[in-house]
């Protein structure tokens, strides 16, 4: 019997066997199908084979089930033949970063669905994944990079990328809204780095709110490396990004769940009227030269050399310094630039004046130790209601001779 359908099998027979006897602890080591949808476990002696470790370890990524029934609508619409659309958002590990496009995480479990639960070829995939992003940026792609494909399916992938506060908490919560709006089937998935960093707690307690799925594959991780099981070696090539087989741990961690989902006892969803934290993001719109006419172009010419973000705008030293000029209107808006580690990159100021008045001027410097040409944002309006802007882009004093790009907008309007 194939590995992974024996532990679908087994995990089958324990759900009827919990259904029987009531009740257990959440441990994450075995499904039930208690109200909430969370992974349960009733006493289990400890592993002794290497067979048994990773039955357990894959086990332990399941963190909740939450409520099952959206997904198992998605599924049922997938084998009735229907077109149905999975799509997976985040960062670098999402991407494929190490593993690439055909070995990643997302393409092999898209795969699975789509042979499991497919009629042929009308299962779809979007792989929003982008590297060195976070949820804040995420929640700005989300129209352009996953709602115009209407996904039926979406798993988001933000906790090593993320930071905990309320920046963070907010766009988060703000993608998982935007998501089951629109009657999209939200699945979490919880990552980690070698230096055992995760923003999952944050996030365990939105998906809790929300009654959704959560696979951590942080959890199970650690799991084996307290048990002296596994190394980080065993999994990843660097600190932070699964190689080519963690990208397969990954995805029979997932695949475990596509396995299982059905199984799990389904109630009416009720979606939540309160959000937990304020995603005063949702409803997020992104600005980008091909959706933006500049009011002036000045010394700036069209294009830019960042992947995802090429209608932007470039500053190159020697042409001068007149202002890039915008006009638009918005309640808070976003300003995205490239961030580098080093070179000539140099510091813009920006002037932002709203219905005709100052309301901000700032220098942003886009050379950090974090940065290696991927897309950084920072808010420069935040209003109650939706306003004018009229921003004005220029390089800071003393920087004329140093390079820019400015690779769009994110804002968000009052409907």
């Amino acid at each position: 019997m194939d590995f992974r359908k024996a532990i679908a099998f087994f995990a089958a027979a324990e759900l009827s066997l919990t259904c029987l006897a009531g009740c257990g602890e959440k441990d994450g080591s075995s499904v039930s199908t208690a109200e909430s949808g969370a992974v349960v476990s009733e006493a289990e002696k400890t592993p002794e084979t290497p067979e048994e470790w990773h039955e357990a370890m894959i086990r332990k990524a399941m963190y909740s089930y939450g409520n099952t029934s959206k997904m198992q609508e998605k599924i049922k619409k997938a084998q009735s033949g229907e077109k149905v659309t999975v799509a997976y958002l985040g960062g670098s590990i999402t991407e494929g970063l190490t593993a690439g496009d055909s070995d990643c995480y997302a393409k092999l479990t898209y795969d699975y669905f789509a042979e499991k639960f497919g009629t042929g070829d009308n299962v779809e995939y979007c792989n929003a994944g982008l590297s060195g992003t976070p949820s804040t940026l995420g929640i700005l792609r989300l129209e352009r990079d996953v709602l115009q494909y209407e996904p039926d399916v979406c798993f988001i992938e933000f906790a090593v990328n993320d930071g905990t506060d309320a920046e963070y908490q907010n766009a988060y919560e703000s993608i998982v809204r935007e998501l089951l709006e629109r009657d999209v089937a939200v699945v979490l998935l919880f990552s980690v780095t070698a230096e055992d960093y995760s923003a999952q707690d944050y996030m365990k307690a939105i998906g809790e709110h929300y009654s959704l799925p959560m696979i951590s594959y942080c959890d199970a991780l650690r799991y084996m490396f307290e048990n002296n099981q596994m190394k980080w070696e065993d999994f990843s090539d660097d600190q932070s990004h699964p190689n080519t087989e963690g990208h397969r741990l990954v995805a029979e961690m997932v695949d475990y769940y596509f396995d299982t989902v059905m199984d799990v006892q389904a109630e009416e969803y009720v979606y939540p009227s309160e959000p937990f934290y304020s995603p005063r993001q949702l409803g997020a719109h992104l600005y980008e030269n091909t959706s933006l006419t500049p009011e002036s172009l000045g010394s700036w010419t069209e294009g830019t050399d960042v992947a995802s973000f090429t209608d932007g705008w470039s500053y190159s030293p020697g042409e001068g310094n007149e202002p890039l000029k915008f006009k638009f209107t918005g309640k808070f808006v976003y300003l995205i630039y490239k961030e580098m580690k080093q070179g000539n990159f140099g510091p813009v100021h920006v002037k932002v004046t709203c219905n005709g008045e100052l309301y901000n001027e700032l220098d942003v410097d886009p050379v950090s130790p974090s940065g290696w040409g991927n897309p950084q944002i920072i808010n420069i309006g935040m209003q109650a209601e939706n306003t004018e802007y009229e921003i004005e882009i220029s390089m800071a004093e003393g920087s004329e001779d140093n390079a820019m790009q400015i690779l769009g907008f994110g804002y968000t309007l009052d409907s």
